[in-house]
């Protein structure tokens, strides 16, 4: 694709759509950003300067995504989420919609996060000269849509933390996280296993314009007539 971008580099075979500004120009020392090759950028997509993306990213509508931000392969960042930069992402880190992840939060690998999850990083806002510090999530961890997680909260590999749980101190390895405070518990059998392959390393989501047609994707009988069932 044509190169337009003077503070970025973008990797061969990468969708941009219309109204996306990538490597904004942030600071005067502002660096470039760099995108990986076969991602997409969806429209109202904003990313500064400084901020690297694997191979295969997704960005959805009116993602921002500040400075100072790295990102591992198959990465997907989805519409109205936000990453406030200084934020380490490993591999296979999906954040669903209206994700809000504040600085100083580290991701490891095949992390799943619903929509609506809010990562915070400050205890004392206003009331301490100390840095602020988000979440560490370890391995192949899931968080279901609408939890909180508070400040400098370590989320052990392979937990699960159930929908709207507000996390308030570190989760053990394999731990079932819920409530409000949540509460952990050992993790269930049938919820110990790693994050699904075709998950963890998509190429293309239901709506990108390379991938399979969205009419072959199912729907559910009991649920009556398809939306949209034919072609228009």
């Amino acid at each position: 694709m044509e190169q337009k971008y003077d503070n970025a580099e973008i990797g061969e075979n990468t969708i941009i759509e219309e109204d996306v500004k990538v490597g904004f120009r942030y600071h005067p020392e502002c660096g470039k950003a760099i995108i990986g090759h076969d991602s997409i950028l969806r429209a109202g997509t904003i990313i500064y300067g400084d901020v690297k993306t694997g191979a295969y990213f997704q960005s959805g509508h009116y993602t921002v995504i500040r400075a100072r931000v790295e990102m591992g392969y198959y990465c997907t960042v989805t519409n109205g989420s936000t990453i406030e930069g200084m934020v380490k992402m490993g591999d296979s880190v999906r954040l669903m919609s209206h994700v809000y992840v504040c600085s100083r939060t580290v991701f490891e690998n095949r992390v799943i996060c619903g929509p609506g999850v809010t990562f915070l990083n400050d205890k004392r806002p206003g009331r301490d000269d100390e840095p602020s510090k988000g979440a560490y999530v370890e391995d192949d961890v899931m968080i279901g849509g609408g939890c909180v997680i508070l400040p400098g909260v370590r989320i052990g590999k392979g937990s699960f933390i159930a929908s709207g749980a507000v996390v308030t101190k570190d989760v053990p390895p394999y731990s079932f996280v819920k409530g409000f405070p949540a509460r952990c518990t050992p993790l269930p059998e049938d919820l110990n296993v790693q994050v699904a392959e075709w998950m963890a390393c998509q190429k293309t989501d239901l709506w990108h314009p390379e991938g399979p047609s969205p009419f072959d994707a199912p729907w559910i009988e009991e649920y009556g007539p398809a939306p949209v069932p034919e072609k228009m």
